[in-house]
């Protein structure tokens, strides 16, 4: 399949979302992709609409599962399709159908190329990834047990599908397990994922790029200082704002909740603060000296350096609040909703 004259790399069997469509007896579909697949949505929309289907995309950008478009969809739409992502125990007033997407994992090469290396750090290893290269586990799994490794892959809590699996914001899979082992690789693309494990389980992390294999404990030391710089900067700090996000998988209303009491029984002032994008614009305005996000947790460490003020997790106010020295990667809880 080309796109734009480019060769790209992914198919889709749709006829598991043909199945359930028919099953659902729906007629308007509604299209959410992530950046890396959009390039798609004429291709699947075109395909759709040969079998009957009316279709919307979703131009808004999607973050992941938890990332559900909003009420203007539901009442265009007779059912949501999410492509690339898992399902995640979200409340939807239509039907909700996640199509994975599977990817290969481009780096088992320079996985082999460093055994030797890797060898050295312990006989006991976790694997964890993405859902996009979860199938991928068990190849990888052999090939490191043929090499005399013992491999361990961690089952998650309920928000997490498959063994072995974490998401940006849930990385059970991997701190459920890291009693059991000496190390983890990261079978999959990016940082922050393994990042989040490396920060959850206070493990030695190895993730590859097209560069080579390298380990996480650096660029942990190097977030983590940033982290307790934005820490310090708010120590002083009188009035909080509490950013909820309005997205269903992100909307951590409950936890806000306590927070702002717990903020107030302090003696300071809080205030929540509902938006559905979160972003340095939407709180220019406004006059608080430092913010909490009750939403996605990868915006209080991958966009913190975009706000003038200190943009804190719920686990980081702790440690204003309370003076707690441990710092915990902050992660979503059903009961945070």
């Amino acid at each position: 399949m080309k796109r734009s004259g480019k060769e790209l790399k992914y198919q889709f069997d749709l006829n598991p979302l043909l199945k359930r469509l028919e099953e659902l007896k729906v007629k308007r579909v509604g299209l959410v992709l992530p950046e890396g697949l959009k390039i798609y949505a004429d291709y699947i929309s075109s395909e759709l609409k040969k079998h009957g289907y009316e279709v919307i995309v979703s131009g808004n950008f999607n973050y992941g599962a938890c990332d559900v478009p909003s009420f203007e969809f539901e009442e265009e739409c007779d059912c949501l399709v999410n492509f690339g992502h898992a399902s995640l125990p979200i409340e939807s007033s239509i039907p909700m159908i996640f199509i994975e997407v599977d990817f290969v994992f481009p780096y088992m090469e320079l996985l082999k190329d460093n055994i030797d290396s890797i060898k050295k750090e312990g006989k006991k290893v976790g694997l964890v990834s993405t859902v996009n290269y979860v199938r991928e586990l068990p190849k990888v799994k052999e090939y490191l047990e043929s090499e005399g490794f013992e491999v361990v892959i961690g089952k998650g809590d309920i928000r997490v599908k498959y063994p072995g699996q974490i998401l940006g914001c849930d990385f059970s899979s991997a701190s459920k397990v890291s009693d059991k082992v000496d190390f983890f690789i990261f079978v999959g693309e990016g940082r922050f994922h393994p990042l989040g494990v490396a920060i959850s389980t206070e493990k030695k992390v190895f993730a590859f790029d097209c560069d080579g294999i390298y380990s996480l404990n650096d660029y942990r030391d190097k977030i983590l200082k940033e982290r307790f710089g934005a820490i310090f900067r708010a120590k002083d700090s009188k009035k909080f704002g509490l950013i909820v996000s309005s997205k269903k998988g992100q909307k951590r209303m409950a936890l806000a909740k306590i927070l702002k009491r717990k903020i107030e029984d302090s003696g300071f002032i809080a205030d929540i603060i509902l938006m559905d994008e979160v972003s340095p614009d939407k709180i220019y305005g406004f006059d608080y000296d430092s913010y909490v996000i009750c939403a996605c947790p990868r915006i209080g460490i991958d966009d913190a350096k975009r706000y003038k003020k200190p943009l804190l997790t719920p686990k980081e106010l702790e440690i204003v609040l309370d003076g707690k020295e441990d710092y915990f990667m902050d992660e979503i809880d059903q009961n945070d909703f």
